[in-house]
């Protein structure tokens, strides 16, 4: 897949262009390339369409062009939906923008090493991208501003290029380029300049002069201002008759410092960053002197990285290069600003006594001694900001790399400083250390336990040395068993290095910890025993029972040390080794009960900020906790989205409480919290996730002899089943909620049961059963005044109706349902009784009023992220679409039905919208390819093991085949569906009946054509 905006927004997949119809569509397009990789919100795509007048239906519009867009795109990966807005997923050089960018980058990189041909090249290859303007075919707002900037890269480019063609000698070639572009663009001194050299060099210097008056009348008359400094530079010395448009620099000092450690042996990876450093350090031309800091968590691998750019850009800086280690992460006191001066005199030559003995006086003659020198200063392993500003040169010749583990902000805010910071390898890169250091044929014999070891050392460069060196040490060990001894050991020891205490993993997190104060020490601690993966304020807070600012200040310090970081969620991480290293530490230094009373808050907390999540996501969320009520409060929601969103962020954080809770016997939180859950699993579709918690629940509702717990478990784990494909095992599981209900004279308990029994019976075909189990459970609820309950069965009811022909009927339970869920303020019931509506309307023949439902169900379960129901939904209208002879839009509608389903994994669904597929086709008179779909509709059906769903897709396999001329299969296929559906009472019976007949009439007919004449 090629992106393509400079020039007409295009698309182009497998070497063609691929059609992106309608100005929206492109500027669509454009702004999700123009943010490739990163989440682009709902807000910022509905205005870059519409601007300020969004339509009221502007939310639909959109989604219906994002799903346009994902036809052309071919594979619906390529374009991914978050709950905050839509990603577009972008290879390295997959578009034109990111090639023009790494090809400038390049070219610049090139230039500043001198090597000004290779320079040229690069740029014209990135220049020849463009097509014409950047962003065309897209709406104007767009091209105003995002356009505007590209014309912006490009004219920067282009004026890079030049300066390269002029290092060259090209000058006269260029003069009419020149003139063109600075007729074009008459504000841009730069281009002006170039011209007035390029004229200067030609012995054309009177043209030269004149093209700086006409510059200089255009700025007073268009703006009212004078030229910049540098072009008035270069006019004065054009009249001075100076060769060059630059003053030459200072001759070259007496002693060239060589103080760069030793390159890194068996650098692996890091790419990626060494780019960064050359594009924050090489390129342009900076206007103060040029820092980068290169920042992270300890055993990174920041002075590496620094060292491995040193050598390989050695060459840029001829005067010298400068090393120090400020030791601000090291045993005892750090390197202080005056020491580091005094040792960076010397290195440039100062003899001792020479060096001044104050502060201010060291300054100043460090940074004479580096005026208009090219050279390079490596400041490693700083502690604070006053500890480096002293240390700045003031020359723009010269760059700086620091390291640190600390953020440094107060030398960001007063200095133009370019942070790089630096996270674990990536897997590859990884492999590809591990594979320098025990040799590449050992990695690739033994590749799957070298991933396993690379796993648990979290690809941590110090950990990934530091395991190897024990491997390097023992060629014949197999590292699979050096990985089990690995498992089994405490790791943080297992990654020390034997008689070298300070080189070890513990060693460097220790020394980081050591500078925390007291109170931000408790709280890393206290970090080491959440379950993770991530954490927030709020659970810390409950943990601890400090306040919120404590927390916050605790935390910043611990980012700032690069100890925790902040991932894109806002949500806080632990490395796995820091995690274990503070777990360490809070064994070490808490108490048990501390420990204890910690987990036992935090699990509290989460217990009832779940529940008041849960009461926005499903109105009807009944019961109360039986745990303690926290201390700390818990958040207040307003509606189902934030609740949502609060829930969706912090589920994997969630699913690792439940098993954290299992393993330090916290039944009664383990139970509750599933089933605070509950409908949000549902909801999610998060089916094997519900199944497992569930599973669990109900141990530890029965090691607590939690009878009410234990009823209500079992009733979920009957749901959870159903959905899962295991219909019959869930319906025993309700059974046994039934049995336990009346056992325990729990009324709520057993009309609840019931009703479930009732709705499980819907997947068995027992649809008779549902309607006496739902009409059963409708009266238990209206014993006890439970209305809630009676709109439940209700809805089970008129579904059962449905299924045998009871329109009537099922349509006036419906439409209770429907009145109850929007008085309660329950959208998740709401769309799926408009989606059951809908389908009762299509089976009247009211298109009219089942098009209205179904429209209604896709905009809000799409709006509530209830996928499976939304496709449903979407299916609904294809199907009605196809009847009414609209077959465009009905193959459309299924498709997007089916991509959506997929990814929600609900295998009925997909039953359901292969067979409408199937009837798609066989009405435009492809026999063959409805069989197709008929057939994965039919092998789904078998594996759930779905009575009615093996009745209509045999039915469905059956008209294919008759379609296609085959009535022997036709009639058996017939007969097999009539077997399964009769019994039922389903009106589909009568179908097969009917279509059995033509069958039959259809096979006699062609017996005697085919019977030899006599």
């Amino acid at each position: 897949m090629e992106y393509r905006v400079l020039g007409p927004v295009d698309l182009w997949r497998d070497g063609r262009s691929i059609p992106i119809v309608g100005q929206k569509q492109r500027t669509l397009l454009a702004v999700l390339v123009l943010k490739g990789n990163q989440v682009v919100s709902h807000d910022r795509l509905l205005s870059a369409l519409w601007g300020t007048e969004i339509p009221a239906s502007g939310r639909k519009l959109l989604h219906n062009h994002l799903w346009s867009l994902r036809r052309a795109l071919g594979t619906p990966a390529h374009l991914s939906g978050t709950p905050a807005g839509y990603r577009l997923h972008i290879p390295p050089g997959g578009s034109d923008l990111d090639v023009f960018g790494a090809g400038t980058r390049a070219a610049r990189t090139s230039l500043a090493a001198g090597d000004a041909r290779q320079a040229a090249d690069q740029f014209r290859a990135a220049l020849a991208l463009w097509r014409g303007p950047a962003l065309a075919g897209t709406r104007d707002e767009l091209l105003l501003t995002d356009g505007a900037a590209l014309e912006e890269l490009r004219i920067a480019a282009l004026a890079d290029r030049i300066e390269a063609d002029l290092a060259l000698g090209r000058h006269a070639d260029l003069i009419g380029e020149l003139r063109h572009l600075v007729a074009e663009y008459p504000l841009q001194e730069r281009l002006r300049g170039q011209l007035m050299t390029a004229l200067h060099r030609s012995g054309r210097t009177a043209e030269a002069l004149e093209e700086y008056r006409i510059g200089r009348h255009h700025l007073r008359q268009e703006l009212g201002l004078e030229p910049g400094e540098e072009l008035s530079a270069l006019h004065q010395a054009i009249l001075s008759a100076a060769p060059e448009e630059r003053p030459h620099q200072a001759p070259p000092p007496a002693v060239r410092p060589r103080q760069l450690p030793a390159d890194v042996v068996r650098f692996a990876g890091r790419e990626d960053s060494l780019r960064e450093l050359d594009r924050r350090l090489l390129s342009g031309e900076a206007a103060s002197v040029s820092i980068a800091i290169v920042t992270g968590a300890p055993g990174v691998g920041k002075t590496a990285l620094a060292t491995r750019w040193s050598h390989r850009r050695m060459s840029l800086f001829p005067d010298g290069q400068l090393y120090i280690d400020l030791h601000g992460h090291s045993p005892g006191e750090p390197v202080t600003s005056m020491q580091a001066l005094h040792q960076l005199l010397y290195g440039l030559g100062v003899a001792q006594d020479a060096i001044p003995p104050g502060a201010g006086e060291r300054e100043t003659l460090y940074r004479s001694l580096l005026a208009d020198r090219r050279l390079l200063v490596v400041l490693d392993n700083a502690a604070r900001a006053d500890q480096i500003r002293p240390l700045l040169p003031g020359s723009a010749h010269c760059k700086v790399i620091i390291t640190s583990r600390e953020s440094l902000r107060g030398l960001v805010a007063t200095h133009d400083v370019h942070a790089v910071p630096l996270d674990v390898l990536s897997p590859d890169e990884a492999m590809a250390l591990l594979g320098a250091i025990l040799g590449h044929e050992r990695v690739a014999r033994e590749r799957d336990a070298v991933e396993s070891m690379a796993r648990l050392c979290g690809h941590l460069p110090l950990a990934l040395r530091l395991a190897a060196a024990h491997l390097a040490g023992q060629p014949d060990l197999p590292v699979a068993d050096f990985v089990a001894g690995f498992i089994g050991r405490d790791r943080l020891t297992a990654l020390n290095v034997e008689g070298d205490p300070r080189v070890g993993v513990r060693h460097a997190f220790a020394l980081s910890y050591q500078g925390l104060a007291e109170t931000h020490q408790r709280t890393f601690r206290m970090m080491g025993l959440h379950p993770g993966p991530d954490i927030d304020a709020d659970e810390i807070t409950a943990m601890t029972g400090e306040s919120r600012e404590e927390i916050a200040s605790a935390i910043d310090a611990l980012v700032s040390a690069h100890l925790v970081y902040r991932n894109r969620s806002g949500r806080y991480v632990l490395h796995d080794l820091v995690w274990l290293f503070a777990r360490e530490l809070s064994h070490a230094h808490d108490s048990e009960r501390l420990r204890n009373d910690a987990l036992s808050q935090l699990f509290d907390w989460l217990v009832y900020a779940t529940r008041a999540a849960m009461h926005q996501v499903y109105a009807e969320l009944t019961g109360e906790p039986k745990c303690a009520k926290p201390v700390h409060e818990v958040p207040v929601f307003d509606g189902f989205d934030p609740a949502a969103a609060w829930l969706d962020l912090r589920y994997p954080m969630l699913m690792a409480t439940i098993q954290y809770a299992v393993q330090h016997g916290s039944h009664a939180h383990v139970w509750e919290l599933v089933d605070a859950l509950d409908y949000f699993f549902y909801l999610r579709n998060r089916i094997d996730d519900w199944l497992a918690s569930l599973r669990l629940a109900l141990e530890a509702a029965r090691e607590l002899r939690d009878r009410e717990g234990e009823g209500r478990v079992l009733n979920a784990l009957g749901m959870a089943c159903l959905f899962a494909g295991r219909v019959r095992e869930g319906i025993e599981y309700q059974q046994q909620a039934l049995d336990l209900s009346r056992a325990v004279g729990d009324a709520v308990g057993e009309a609840y049961a019931t009703y479930r029994i009732g709705y499980s019976r819907l997947w068995t075909g027992e649809f008779r059963q549902a309607i006496s189990d739902s009409l059963q459970a409708i009266d238990l609820y209206r014993r006890l005044h439970n209305e809630r309950g009676e709109i439940l069965a209700t809805f089970a009811l008129s579904m059962a109706y449905r299924r045998v022909g009871r329109l009537d009927d099922a349509l006036s339970g419906a439409l209770s349902c429907l009145d109850y869920d929007r008085a309660a303020g329950n959208p998740a019931d709401e769309g799926y009784t408009l989606a059951l509506l809908g389908d009762i309307y299509d089976d009247m023949g009211d298109s009219a009023r089942a098009l209205d439902a179904y429209e209604r169900a896709v905009e809000l379960n799409s709006e509530i992220g209830q996928r499976r129901i939304e496709a449903q939904a979407l299916n609904g209208l294809g199907r009605v679409h196809r009847k009414q002879g609209r077959l465009a839009e009905s193959l459309d509608l299924l498709l997007r039905a089916l991509a959506l389903i997929r990814q929600d994994g609900d295998r009925t669904s997909e039953c359901d919208i292969l067979l409408d597929l199937g009837h798609h086709h066989l009405a435009v008179g492809d026999a063959e390819e409805a069989l197709t779909h008929y057939r994965l509709a039919l092998n789904i059906a078998d594996d759930l093991a779905d009575r009615y769903l093996q009745g209509v897709t045999r039915h469905a396999v059956a008209d294919a085949h008759d379609a296609l001329g085959r009535p022997d299969e036709a009639e058996g296929l017939f007969r097999e569906a009539l077997d399964i559906l009769e019994p039922m009472g389903v009106p589909q019976a009568k179908a097969v009946i009917e279509r059995l007949g033509g069958v039959g009439r259809q096979a006699a007919s062609k017996e005697r054509r085919d019977r030899p004449t006599p």
